[in-house]
């Protein structure tokens, strides 16, 4: 306890009248253990009168504070400081040595990892700013890196639908560019099968290093892997799920099965089953992206989270801070993500009575902070059984508004883009 550290500190702002040396510090008054009144009382009397009492006025309202002998300053606030980071970050590591005990090592080391970048970041020692001048040159390499590359070369990984990566750049896991990937749409649009398809879609086409997790929170694992084989082996999602298939095509598929047992990478689906029957917290997301190595993953979808407690706020606030929650996973760990979010029911509405009709970022379900936390976003209007019109709604550092149509054949697994002179017989 530094009660002694905490008086010596007292003692030198009112002597020397230097409130400064609280301020450049970050000290505030959760630092004080014993002499917590007196410093509020210290700086409630500086900000009503924009002056630091005198040393008599405080002695005379608190009877614990007394005059005591000043060492060095900077030693001081250190010991202040480290007095309050040890309160603070003892529960972190006793909590990890509780899991440790229980013999569970890699979830106590993914734990205090967690918990100590959240540490890190809460007493600001996460950033120290960005030198425009000192990057500079690591701007330059980083450009000297992508030098040369075709207009219609992407950066990221491909998307599945070409007009889309040729204004987003693909999805984007750079250093200097890590995606939050928006996919919205009404209810019953093809919200999960279009951001499915574009998870499989990269894989399909990525090098052996690529090992992205799906989080289904609404349908099952099974009905992922079967819009995969769908659109991968180019068979009929309905003869999937009801035996019909022709032997030819049975014949086909189980080809296509025996192909992919020999591929070295993977894809992984997290349902709910997985989890227990409980929707996932962004905790175990990350414990999960860290301990098994994905690179990447998507979240379907956002409202589903396990959210904060019921005691948090409304609903609003809560999904508020999820998303700001899976943006800071996403950027701390600098693994992108495809996160799939409801529009709200007067865009299902506004698109029933006019299919030509737009779902825009104003249209999102729960809360608009969603549409900013993305770097990018698309919304998905179904225009006919087979087919979808997107719309580019979020394209940070790039234009938006982009839109084209995608046709998906669910007899033959094949997806493909739609040319205007097709487009007229949909509008």
């Amino acid at each position: 306890m530094a009660a002694i550290e905490e008086l010596q500190l007292l003692n030198h702002i009112l002597n020397v009248k230097e409130w400064g040396v609280v301020e450049d510090a970050g000290i505030t008054e959760n630092y004080f253990q014993v002499h917590k009144e007196t410093f509020e009382y210290v700086k409630g009397f500086k900000k009503k009168n924009g002056y630091l009492p005198t040393i008599e006025t405080v002695m005379n309202k608190f009877d614990t504070f007394e005059l005591v002998e000043l060492e060095n300053i900077d030693h001081v606030v250190r010991a202040v400081r480290e007095d309050f980071l040890y309160r603070e970050f003892k529960p972190i590591l006793v909590s990890a040595s509780e899991t440790f005990a229980k013999k569970e090592t890699t979830a106590a080391i993914q734990q205090l990892q967690m918990e100590a970048g959240r540490f890190l970041k809460s007493i600001g020692l996460r950033g120290q700013g960005y030198s425009y001048i000192e990057n500079s040159q690591q701007r330059l390499d980083a450009y000297d890196k992508i030098h040369g590359r075709a207009k219609d070369e992407i950066i990221g990984m491909t998307t599945g639908f070409k007009p889309l990566d040729l204004a987003t750049n693909g999805l984007e896991y750079t250093d200097g560019a890590v995606d939050y990937f928006l996919v919205f749409a009404p209810t019953n649009m093809g919200k999960t099968l279009i951001s499915s398809f574009m998870m499989s879609a990269a894989w399909n086409s990525t090098l052996d290093d690529d090992y992205p997790a799906y989080f289904a929170l609404e349908q099952r694992a099974s009905e992922i892997a079967h819009n995969w084989d769908n659109t991968l082996a180019k068979v009929s999602r309905l003869a999937l799920t009801r035996g019909t298939l022709s032997n030819e095509k049975r014949d086909a598929y189980a080809e296509f099965i025996d192909r992919l047992k020999q591929k070295k990478k993977d894809m992984v689906i997290y349902d709910l089953k997985s989890n227990g029957g409980k929707p996932y917290t962004l905790d175990q997301i990350h414990r999960i992206l860290e301990r098994e190595g994905h690179n990447r993953w998507t979240l379907d979808q956002l409202s589903k989270l396990r959210l904060p407690s019921r005691g948090s706020g409304d609903l609003r606030q809560r999904l508020y801070d999820v998303s700001a929650g899976v943006r800071d996973l996403i950027l701390d760990t600098g693994k992108p993500a495809i996160v799939v979010a409801q529009a709200n029911r007067d865009a299902l509405k506004k698109v029933k009575k006019d299919i030509t009709e737009n779902v825009d970022a104003g249209d999102i379900g729960e809360t608009f902070a969603i549409v900013q936390d993305a770097s990018k976003g698309i919304s998905i209007v179904k225009v006919s059984d087979n087919t979808f019109r997107i719309l580019v709604i979020k394209n940070r550092e790039n234009a938006s508004g982009q839109s084209f149509l995608v046709r998906y054949d669910f007899d033959s697994g094949i997806v493909s883009l739609l040319d205007d002179s097709i487009n007229e017989q949909y509008f």
